[in-house]
């Protein structure tokens, strides 16, 4: 049999050990649900006003704004209607070409990008008897 043993029974009450401070700690811990409380309140107040509303609505029509703005200044390449193909001549560059072939209101360098992705192309470099595709617009 054992001499010492450190079994407690599950049905014996627990001593219940209190420091010196443990008011103090009782007290700031409602302090702090309290302040905690209040806080959560305004937080749910200012959900359910309609102030929240329309800061959602005004940073949704921002974004929009900004991306129909960076799309129609992007000059994409992507709303092509048709191609037409050219035979590069001695003496050709992409950017004669493009100035040939470019409507009145691109700029040059988006269309030579156009030129270049129709055709395959990855650089700038292009020979006589070449065969581009040009994009229309």
């Amino acid at each position: 049999m054992l001499k010492y043993s450190t079994y407690r029974s599950i049905y014996d009450k627990a001593p219940v050990v209190e420091s010196i401070g443990h008011n103090d700690v009782a007290r700031n811990s409602a302090k702090v649900k309290e302040i905690t409380e209040r806080l959560l309140g305004g937080m749910i107040s200012l959900f359910r006003q309609d102030f929240f509303i329309k800061l959602i609505l005004i940073f949704v029509l921002v974004l929009s704004g900004l991306t129909v703005v960076g799309n129609v200044f992007a000059g994409s390449t992507t709303i092509m209607k048709e191609e037409k193909r050219i035979v590069v001549e001695r003496g050709d560059t992409l950017w004669s070409i493009a100035l040939k072939n470019k409507p009145a209101d691109m700029k040059t360098v988006v269309y030579i990008e156009g030129i270049k992705r129709s055709s395959g192309i990855k650089s700038s470099q292009i020979n006589a008897g070449d065969i581009l595709t040009l994009p229309i617009y």
